[in-house]
C-alpha cells in the first residue's frame, strides 16, 4: 500500500521547464513510495516528456474542449476558467472515488481556493509570480489584468505552504506579494532520474564529430548551449559571443573553435518557428554559418551525448527563475558560462564551477576565451562535487518528503 497519494493538478503536460519540475517532484515523491496522479488540462502523448509517454504516471484530462483564447486574445482568462472547470469537475465527481492526501498545484494559482473549499490540504509550487510574466500594454490591458492578478494573489495566500526553485525567486515572490506573510521554503530542482539514467548508459563515449557529422574534424573545442528556441531564451548571446571570439582570438586558436545551439522545438509555434529563422539570418549576417550548427528538438539520448562531448555550456538566458540545463553539465563534469542573473547565480560557483558573465557579446566572448585557453577537467569535477551536496535527487526527495510530512500533520 503507498504512504499515500499525491494529485499534481498543472495546466499543460508539455515539454516545458514547468512540466520537468512538476515530473521530477513527482518522481521523488513516487521513490519514497507514494502514489502519484496527474489532473491537466491538456496530454498530448506526442509532445510530452518520456516519463508520461511511459504512462509511469496516471494522467486525467478535463476541460480540454474549453478555448485558449478568444480570436488570439485573452489566453490568461481562458487558461483560468479551463483550472477552475478541471478542479470543481474533479472535487465534485471524482475525488471522493480517488481520495488524494494532498494536491500540488502550480502555474494557476486558482485550483487552489476551490480545493480549500473542499477541506483538501494543498501546496503551492511558485516558479515565478504570473502577473511579472504578462507582457505590458495599454488601459485596455491593465484593466483586464487587475481581477486576475488580484485572483493571483488571493488564491496563492490560501495555500498550505508555498513552495519556490530558488532563493532569486523567493526575493521576487516577497517583492510581488508582500501581503502574503506566510513562510516561503525554497526547494531546489534536481535533475531528472531520466537523463542520470541516460548518463550511465554512455559508456563508451563518442567524440563530438562523431554525434554531429556537421562538424569538420578539425573541432578542438566545442561550445554548447541548450534552451528552447524561444527569444526569452536569448540564444542570440551564443551566436554574438561566437562573433566577439572571433575577434580575440588567433587565425590559429579559431580554427579549431564551435558552437552548437541545440533546442527545444514545436513545429506547432510560431514563436519558436520565427526565433529561429532569426538566428538563422544573424548567423549568416555574422558569417559563422561554418562555426555554429542549430539541432531541433534532440531526444534525451542525442542530448545527453552533447553535454558528455563538448566543452563548455553556454547558458543564456537572463532572470531565469532557476535553470536546470547547468545542473545537467554539473553531472557530466562539464564547466558553465551562464549570465550573472536569476538562478544560475546560485548554482555556478563563478572561477571555481565555471563563469558569471554580464548578458554581453563581450563579456560571453572573455569567458569562453578563459575556458579555451584552460584545462577545464578540475573546474568540471567541482561541479560534480557540489552537485552532488547540494542539488542531488536525494536531497531533493528528503526536503520534499519533510515538508509533505509536516503538511499531513497539520490539522485544516
Amino acid at each position: 500500500m503507498p504512504r499515500r497519494k499525491v494529485a499534481f493538478v498543472h495546466p499543460d503536460l508539455g515539454i516545458g521547464g514547468a512540466e520537468r519540475l512538476v515530473l521530477d517532484v513527482a518522481g521523488a515523491l513516487a521513490s519514497q513510495g507514494d502514489e502519484v496522479i496527474f489532473l491537466t488540462n491538456h496530454f498530448d502523448k506526442s509532445h510530452a516528456f518520456e516519463e508520461l509517454k511511459r504512462g509511469d504516471f496516471p494522467v486525467y484530462v478535463y476541460g480540454d474542449w474549453i478555448p485558449r483564447s478568444v480570436f488570439g486574445r485573452f489566453q490568461a482568462f481562458c487558461a483560468y476558467i479551463r483550472m477552475t472547470y478541471l478542479v470543481f469537475v474533479y472535487a465534485l465527481f471524482y475525488r471522493g472515488e480517488q481520495k488524494p492526501h494532498l494536491y500540488f498545484v502550480d502555474l494557476i494559482p486558482v485550483a487552489v481556493p476551490i480545493l480549500k473549499l473542499f477541506k483538501e490540504k494543498v501546496i503551492y509550487y511558485c516558479h515565478h509570480p504570473d502577473l511579472l510574466a504578462s507582457s505590458p500594454g495599454g488601459t485596455l490591458k491593465k484593466i483586464y489584468r487587475k481581477p486576475i492578478d488580484w485572483v493571483e494573489l488571493k488564491s496563492t495566500k490560501k495555500a498550505d505552504i508555498v513552495l519556490v526553485n530558488s532563493e532569486y525567486t523567493a526575493s521576487v515572490f516577497r517583492q510581488t506579494f508582500p501581503e502574503i506573510d506566510k513562510p516561503i521554503q525554497v526547494v531546489y530542482p534536481t535533475v531528472a532520474y531520466s537523463y542520470l539514467e541516460a548518463v550511465k548508459k554512455v559508456t563508451n563515449p563518442r567524440p563530438m564529430v562523431e554525434i554531429v557529422p556537421k562538424l569538420p574534424s578539425n573541432a578542438s573545442c566545442v561550445f554548447l548551449s541548450i534552451n528552447r528556441f524561444h527569444p526569452a531564451k536569448q540564444l542570440e548571446l551564443a551566436v554574438l559571443g561566437m562573433d566577439r571570439l572571433r575577434q580575440i582570438t588567433s587565425p590559429d586558436e579559431w580554427k579549431g573553435i564551435y558552437l552548437i545551439v541545440a533546442g527545444g522545438y514545436d513545429p506547432q509555434s510560431r514563436i519558436n518557428a520565427t526565433y529561429l529563422n532569426e538566428l538563422l539570418h544573424l548567423t549568416r549576417e555574422c558569417k559563422l554559418e561554418d562555426k555554429i550548427v542549430f539541432l531541433k528538438s534532440p531526444n534525451d539520448d542525442l542530448k545527453t551525448e552533447l553535454l558528455i562531448a563538448c566543452d563548455c555550456l553556454i547558458y543564456t538566458p537572463t532572470k531565469e527563475h532557476f535553470g536546470i540545463v547547468p545542473l545537467e553539465a554539473m553531472t557530466v563534469s562539464k564547466p558553465v558560462i551562464a549570465c550573472n542573473s536569476g538562478g544560475p547565480r546560485e548554482t555556478v560557483d563563478h572561477g571555481n564551477t565555471g563563469y558569471l558573465c554580464e548578458p554581453t557579446p563581450e563579456s560571453m566572448a572573455r569567458f569562453m576565451y578563459k575556458i579555451y585557453k584552460t584545462d577545464t577537467k578540475e573546474m568540471g569535477l567541482k561541479g560534480k562535487e557540489i552537485l552532488e551536496k547540494k542539488f542531488s535527487n536525494e536531497s531533493f526527495a528528503k526536503n520534499l518528503t519533510q515538508i509533505i510530512d509536516s503538511i499531513n500533520k497539520k490539522q485544516i
